[in-house]
């Protein structure tokens, strides 16, 4: 076995013990049994490379298992959960992400870092004795619904007076699961909320988070709505002032991932626009780098969220593998990152679909886009919408039975409307960058510019509103079962293995 696939299979096996104790509640003895028969096998078959493999595999399947095990919160009074479900509290923390704005409220991301007093009612065992009333420090993450106004921003120090919560499931969703991906543990809804201090945050982060609010301006200037929302969506990732009405239209024709900054939507992006500069006529270098700056600017100007950054990562491994002409050698390099985040954060294996999305898409691009290549012969090669509409396509492959599995939705029209739409994306997103920055410095120019933007957005909502309309477009499919999905995804991986072998032995 060559040292490459040596590392393939070990780094799958840690992902796997991640993913197992994600799932499931491992005791430790379970583990520690795991452990010691790798070792003892590893050591007493040194000169048998088979049967050491196996003592390895063992080793790094419980490596995968501690790291999700570290990563639990370790709930005392040090933390800020531990003041969950009790009695209001009042606590000083730092907003430490952008201000997620919605139609009626605002969630703050609010780092906590001292206890400035609690309620007296709180109790203490059976003695009866009320908790010690010092100021304590404290830390931890809380999530803060507040009202729009007072308006607060990323860096601001707050003094919060609320009755912390524990997230709670809404309806068939796990809300715990899907904040503590970001190590949030507690939520606070209308608290009482007095400032303390400005600009307490990080200046370059508080630079980027400036300078979007400006083009965020710019585009509001220079385009009708809901144009103006949907480009802000595509390119600074604030879906807020898009009708639910044209959102709903998004799902149902399965295009939700153009204006969702999620894994699935950088990683289509990062094929296009490669695809468009090889289409141009750029040499695999020059198209690589002008698709690199583009998609870091892209990152930038998006505020540089975990989830974009590492949907991105994913992304420059789609450029890069284009770069050198071979996408079935990004595989061991997909593999690396993956193991890479998951030993950051391996909550997200489980936790963070947009996480899934992105590593399916790449899966996707390299295992399913070959056998593509005969449907979308008759598709012109100028500007590379050949390559592009194969490569959307095959991501679209991989990521659907996740999709419903997610949003419990199928819908019938979304490979055609796909199709229809993809190709005008990069034009959308570069000439929309074009005249967003030329508004810093001249918005009458920007608002000329706007133009073929706003025609090629209209027909963007016209294409997703005549399919929208269609009946059957698409079928709510609720409560599928995990296994399915497992099963699904099985019969693809068994169907991409036959037909490579095949393919390989024809040639």
């Amino acid at each position: 076995m060559s040292k490459s696939k040596i590392f393939l299979y070990l780094s799958i096996l840690l992902i796997a013990g991640i993913a197992l104790r994600s799932f499931f509640d491992i005791p430790f003895i379970v583990s520690y049994i795991i452990l010691l028969l790798g070792i003892i096998i590893t050591v007493l078959a040194w000169r048998y490379p088979k049967v050491r493999f196996i003592g390895l595999g063992g080793i790094f399947l419980f490596l995968g298992i501690l790291r999700f095990e570290i990563s639990l919160p370790k709930v005392d009074e040090g933390k800020i959960q531990f003041y969950n479900e009790k009695e209001k509290i009042t606590f000083i923390g730092t907003v430490s992400q952008e201000p997620d704005m919605r139609g009626n409220h605002v969630k703050l991301t609010v780092n906590s870092k001292q206890l400035t007093s609690k309620d007296p009612d709180q109790r203490s065992g059976s003695t009866g004795q009320a908790i010690n009333n010092k100021q304590r420090k404290v830390s931890g993450k809380v999530l803060v619904g507040a009202p729009l106004y007072p308006q607060y921003q990323y860096g601001d120090e707050l003094e919060i007076s609320c009755s912390l919560k524990k997230p709670e499931k809404i309806e068939d969703f796990d809300y715990e699961r899907y904040l503590g991906r970001y190590n949030i543990y507690s939520t606070c809804y209308w608290p009482k909320i007095k400032l303390l201090s400005q600009n307490n945050g990080n200046r370059f982060y508080n630079f980027i988070l400036s300078f979007k609010g400006k083009l965020k301006q710019v585009v509001n200037s220079g385009l009708a709505e809901p144009q103006a929302s949907i480009l802000s969506a595509m390119l600074l990732g604030s879906r807020r002032g898009i009708p639910q009405e044209l959102i709903d239209k998004f799902s149902q024709t399965g295009t939700s991932h153009i204006i969702a900054i999620s894994g699935l939507h950088i990683t289509i992006i990062s094929a296009i626009l490669m695809s468009l500069a090889l289409g141009m006529g750029l040499s695999r270098k020059k198209a690589f780098y002008f698709a690199v700056l583009f998609l870091t600017l892209f990152i930038i100007m998006i505020g540089m969220p975990s989830s974009a950054v590492r949907a991105g990562i994913m992304g420059f491994l789609v450029l890069w593998a284009m770069k050198i002409g071979r996408l079935n050698r990004a595989t061991n390099a997909l593999v690396l990152a993956a193991c890479l985040m998951l030993l950051i954060n391996p909550k997200i294996l489980r936790g963070d679909v947009g996480f899934q999305l992105s590593f399916l898409a790449v899966l996707g691009l390299i295992f399913i886009s070959p056998f593509l290549k005969k449907w979308f012969k008759k598709f012109p090669e100028s500007l590379g919408i050949r390559s592009s509409m194969q490569m959307t396509i095959s991501a679209q492959v991989a990521t659907f039975p996740l999709i419903i599995f997610s949003f419990h939705r199928l819908s019938f029209v979304a490979p055609l409307t796909n199709i229809l739409i993809l190709p005008i994306l990069p034009f959308v997103m570069i000439s929309g960058f074009i005249a967003s920055f030329s508004g810093l410095i001249w918005l009458p120019l920007a608002k000329l510019l706007f133009l073929p933007v706003w025609l090629l957005i209209t027909y963007l909502i016209k294409v997703i509103e005549i399919f929208a309309s269609l009946p059957f477009s698409y079928v709510e499919i609720k409560n599928l079962p995990g296994i399915l999905l497992a099963v699904i995804y099985s019969l693809m991986i068994w169907g991409i293995y036959r037909t490579s072998s095949k393919l390989k032995v024809k040639s």
